[in-house]
């Protein structure tokens, strides 16, 4: 019977020597792999911020804007308040006399995402020019006029107790990120509504 010769010691080892080759190659590999995806996060972050805070400002600008053509197409008065530094409000108003026509319906309630608030965090003003002393600003008032603010039936935007027209402007974004900054501008005459977002540097252009 024809026997088998033995491998010689070095031929045995030298297998395990190239699955150990490959093991290293393989973590290798995987180290690289995590260290891309990490600058690639790292990198990527800032514009996943700023996609996030113009989703914020966006939803804000259609509310108001949806606001105005609720307004017009139902005529009625549609109010709009802040409840909170994080939170814009409207509300249909059956009457613009305190505690008459019965029960006047939310129709949309807006809550910005911590870490985002309304703040004006030291930007200028808007090229509208409607101030920035408050983050929300409307008649040169904080949170607007103590009558209240509404869109009529024809558009416009008013004081609810002198139903004069008021310009004003919301600013938002996250406090001490003025790249962030994001502004919204209501003119009271036509009530037309628009965005505005920060360059960087303390500047704005239309969004």
């Amino acid at each position: 019977m024809k026997k088998t010769a033995a491998k010689p010691m070095a031929e045995r080892g030298s297998g395990n020597r190239q699955r150990g080759f490959s093991m290293i190659e393989l973590v290798v590999v995987v180290s690289i792999i995590l260290i891309i995806t990490a600058i690639s996060i790292t990198q990527l972050r800032p514009n996943l911020q700023n996609a996030r805070v113009d989703a914020a400002m966006r939803q804000v600008l259609e509310t108001m804007r949806q606001a105005r053509e609720f307004a017009v197409a139902n005529r009625r008065y549609v109010q709009l308040s802040f409840p909170a530094n994080n939170q814009l409000q409207i509300t249909q108003l059956n009457t613009l006399t305190p505690g008459a026509g019965g029960i006047n319906p939310v129709l949309d309630t807006v809550t910005l995402s911590p870490p985002l608030v309304f703040t004006v965090d030291g930007m200028p003003d808007t090229p509208d020019a409607y101030g920035n002393a408050n983050p929300i600003e409307f008649e040169n008032v904080a949170n607007g006029p103590v009558g209240g603010m509404v869109f009529q039936s024809d558009g416009e935007f008013l004081d609810g107790a002198t139903f004069l027209p008021i310009n004003g402007t919301v600013f938002l974004g996250i406090t001490g990120q003025q790249s962030t900054a994001r502004a919204v501008t209501v003119l009271g005459t036509t009530g037309r509504v628009r965005g505005w977002k920060s360059t960087g540097t303390t500047a704005w252009y239309q969004f």
